[in-house]
């Protein structure tokens, strides 16, 4: 077996530093002009950072990397860029360490569960911890979808369903992630502008927007989004749904529609045409009426936060608990569910839950075949690809069933419990109200790493945690 090369793995563990050196930058420069005196705290993170990331960064020259570089690298970059995107909460919020360390992880994964006390957080808190989720959702994409194609395992396969028969999804990494790059670029901004016109005003329509396109769900209000207008509330919801479809979608149709001079109506035909989008939209629907019906509550409040549970964006106008024990179980599985893959929200993904509805029907119809029937050889390597979904699946119900015995055997009540770790291994956000500073140190921790490795699929981060192991 392979071991992973540590060397390269901290030349682009360098790279994240060097990231987050460009974030406490532009978090300098927001608490500059909201004229506090912490930009100086900003700004020597950000030298500090950016001194020891390009140091990393050049110590090595460019290799390639191996499917296990890319493990240990994704499940790295997300523990490094927490521990490095902790420092303000403690040192500007008094936060402790555990909490502190906490809350940059809920950001970095675009997960949204908080312990930060939001009206009396400054400006530039709010700021960093939008600015993080906004990162962490574009990492995501980035490093992880860049690690299927080092990896060439059968789960990249589900990304072709968004391609047309023989068009090739990238040919090179680096184009593929200047491609994402500047596709989330250009919905962030569509996004910002569409909240701005909401009257949501600058400093929410940005912070909003960069946690809602990275289906984060951070607020800077403590009722969240239950302070914005309808108007913008409408508008956020549209926002979380831009942010669960796939960014591979969104650049092959653009370069498509480019070639007729109309690439924004090839973008919204590709977008509303797609496998993924209308199952999201469906489900939504289907969920929010079942939730409505049961519960009593309005129908836009229900559909609100079934998309914010669907897309796992985790924005919330009312408290979950408020939509009675079915509009719970049923947000519960749309966390378990997810977005779209290729997206930045979490959870198993819609292409998943589609291929495994799909590969049991053929398997009922398989099974009516004679005994002596040979599966073609597109079958098999079908029922390969099957096994890996399952795999997957199987990977977030085990971890979401023993962290849930975990919470229950400390006194929380069963739903209560399965819905908090569910939304952790989603990286959703909402919470039954269990997440508080004063949970206990375990269950933070317990938290912690449903949310790191729900992330990565939790996949990328077993192998790196395998190659720990010692070899005989």
């Amino acid at each position: 077996m392979d071991r992973v090369r540590y060397r390269v793995v901290f030349k682009y563990l360098g790279g994240v530093l060097m990231v987050m050196a460009a974030a406490y930058g532009t978090t300098s420069l927001a608490a500059l002009f909201a004229g506090e005196s912490s930009a100086l705290f900003y700004a020597g993170c950000g030298v500090l950072f950016a001194v020891l990331g390009r140091r990393l960064y050049s110590s090595v020259p460019e290799r390639e990397v191996t499917a296990l570089d890319a493990a240990a690298t994704a499940s790295l970059s997300f523990l490094l860029a927490s521990v490095a995107g902790a420092p303000p909460f403690v040192f500007l919020s008094s936060m402790p360490v555990l909490d502190a360390w906490f809350e940059s992880m809920s950001g970095f994964t675009t997960t949204g569960f908080t312990l930060l006390d939001v009206e009396t957080a400054p400006a530039s808190i709010l700021f960093h911890r939008a600015l993080s989720q906004w990162i962490g959702g574009m990492g995501f994409v980035a490093v992880t979808v860049s690690l299927l194609l080092v990896s060439g395992r059968p789960a990249l396969m589900l990304l072709k369903d968004e391609v047309k028969e023989g068009e090739k999804i990238f040919p090179r990494i680096a184009t593929h992630v200047q491609t994402v790059v500047f596709t989330y670029l250009a919905v962030t901004a569509v996004s910002t502008a569409l909240l701005l016109a909401c009257g949501a005003g600058l400093f929410n329509a940005l912070c909003y927007t960069m946690a809602g396109v990275s289906t984060g769900g951070f607020a800077v209000h403590a009722g969240g989004a239950g302070e914005l207008g309808d108007g913008a509330a409408a508008a956020l919801t549209l926002i979380m749904c831009l942010g669960a479809v796939n960014f591979i979608l969104y650049g092959r149709a653009w370069a498509a529609g480019r070639g007729g001079r109309a690439p924004a109506a090839a973008v919204l035909l590709a977008v509303a045409s797609d496998r993924q989008v209308l199952l999201l939209v469906g489900l939504a629907l289907a969920c929010a009426a079942l939730i409505a019906a049961g519960s009593g509550a309005g129908f836009w409040e229900s559909l609100f936060i079934t998309f914010s549970a669907q897309t796992t964006t985790g924005y919330q106008r009312m408290e979950p608990a408020a939509f009675g024990p079915l509009g719970v179980t049923v947000l519960t599985a749309a966390m378990f569910v997810g977005g779209s893959m290729g997206s930045t929200s979490g959870g198993i993904k819609l292409v998943r839950l589609g291929w495994i509805v799909r590969s049991i029907a053929e398997r009922l119809r398989y099974e009516q075949y004679p005994a002596e029937v040979v599966m073609p050889g597109k079958q098999e390597r079908a029922a390969r690809q099957t096994a890996s979904v399952f795999h997957v699946t199987a990977l977030y119900a085990f971890f979401i069933v023993i962290s849930a015995v975990v919470f229950v055997a400390a006194g929380f009540e069963p739903s209560a419990a399965f819905f908090e770790v569910t939304s952790a291994a989603g990286t959703v956000g909402l919470s039954s109200g269990i997440v508080s500073p004063q949970l206990p140190p375990a269950l933070k921790g317990v938290l912690i790493f449903l949310m790191w490795a729900g992330r990565l699929e939790f996949l990328p981060v077993l192998v790196w945690l395998a190659s720990l192991a010692p070899r005989r």
